[in-house]
């Protein structure tokens, strides 16, 4: 794959030194007048053929005021010179021997690539060839911001850093330190975009996979109960009496079973015997936490052994209404429903589109020959799921 490319125009705003007049050049003033010859290796170094100069009204003088962060280029004759401009050094304005590259508000990439030993060579060099003029050589700033550098991935750039940070000395540390600390609102803001955008992109990820589970629900629920798949108009609520109903609760509880003992299925809570969507509004729980408490309870209590690692239920919308739906897993040992406290404990199975309950003979009989089979087929799978 080819590393995409971006000029120095793009990526930075590239700004012309200033030319003062020759009667606003001081021997002392409030501005270096920083040139060519104020960087040595790397490094900003003040000589005695420095000019100064005081403010000046003039915007060219205003944009040309170096700014921490900044990279300074030499532009006059053929060796350019970089060197980034920190908080420590003197209020300087750059002179018309250099030129400013200045990282936009939207990034600094450019700035983080040309404090890499790979891409200050790779853009000084690209800088030289750029470099014109018949008598003087210089680079021209338009030339400049053409100059063309690869934008590489993170880790790429990373790596890069890390081979400049080993041959840094101790006083180019300290500053590359600094100027890492006055990031700290910067990244901060990118850290809260971040979670900003995770969290975006998380709610669509679930909204899309939502709408998936219900447009495959709603062409499912259109073919009809099946073996493996049941409706329940309501948790509680008889819909005929127009009362809570305790039996209706233990209808919903045998369906359960009656997968678990047979091979497993899904139950929607919410949906009439004709596919109607009817929701779960009509059951009275004041929020889905409620609904979905008064299930967990019921499971508790009215089956035995317990089962909750064989059953996965959650709220759904469908046409605007609230839907249960049930996923319930084939189990390798017997599950019963017990009616209430005072009651013996019923078995049942599927049969059909319907779960049929086994009398104690027929239990039996079922117990021995399903389970038994379940145990040969899966013979880890008992200890998993009880």
């Amino acid at each position: 794959m080819n590393t995409p490319l971006k000029t120095i125009g793009d990526l930075a705003q590239v700004i012309a030194g200033f030319s003062p007049k020759p009667d606003e050049r001081k021997k002392h003033g409030t501005y270096l007048l920083l040139g060519g010859r104020n960087i040595k290796n790397g490094e900003l170094v003040k000589t005695d053929a420095d000019s100064y100069v005081d403010d000046i009204s003039r915007g060219s003088f205003r944009r040309a005021i170096a700014h921490p962060g900044d990279i300074i280029i030499s532009t006059l004759f053929d060796r350019r010179k970089l060197y980034t401009f920190t908080e420590s050094d003197p209020i300087a304005v750059v002179n018309s021997s250099c030129a400013i590259i200045r990282s936009r508000e939207t990034g600094d990439y450019i700035a983080s690539y040309l404090r890499t030993m790979e891409g200050e060579k790779d853009f000084l060099d690209k800088a030289t060839k750029a470099t014109g003029g018949a008598f003087i050589p210089r680079l021209s700033i338009a030339d400049l911001s053409a100059i063309q550098v690869p934008i590489l991935p993170v880790a790429k750039l990373s790596r890069f850093g890390d081979a400049r940070l080993a041959k840094s000395s101790k006083t180019d540390l300290i500053a590359m330190k600094k100027d890492l600390e006055s990031k700290d609102a910067e990244i901060e803001s990118l850290k809260a975009k971040h979670a900003e955008m995770e969290r975006f992109y998380q709610d669509r990820l679930k909204a899309v996979e939502s709408r998936i589970e219900t447009n495959d629900l709603a062409s499912r629920i259109t073919n009809g109960e099946t073996a493996t798949l049941e409706f329940k108009s309501s948790l509680r609520w008889n819909v005929h009496k127009k009362e809570f109903d305790c039996e209706i609760e233990n209808a919903v509880l045998k369906t359960i079973v009656a997968f678990c003992n047979t091979k497993g299925g899904e139950l929607l809570i919410g949906i009439a015997d004709d596919g109607s969507i009817l929701g779960v509004e009509h059951d009275r729980f004041p929020n889905s936490d409620k609904f979905q408490l008064h299930l967990g309870n019921l499971l508790q209590n009215r089956i035995v052994p317990n089962l909750a690692n064989l059953i996965e239920y959650k709220m759904v919308t469908m046409n605007d209404k609230s839907i249960c739906h049930v996923t319930c897993r084939s189990s390798t040992k017997e599950i019963w429903l017990r009616p209430d406290k005072n009651s013996p404990e019923h078995f049942f199975i599927r049969f059909g589109p319907s779960s049929k309950e086994l009398t104690p003979r027929e239990a039996v009989e079922y117990i021995k020959d399903h389970f038994e089979k379940m145990k040969d087929k899966s013979p880890t799978r008992e200890s998993s799921d009880q």
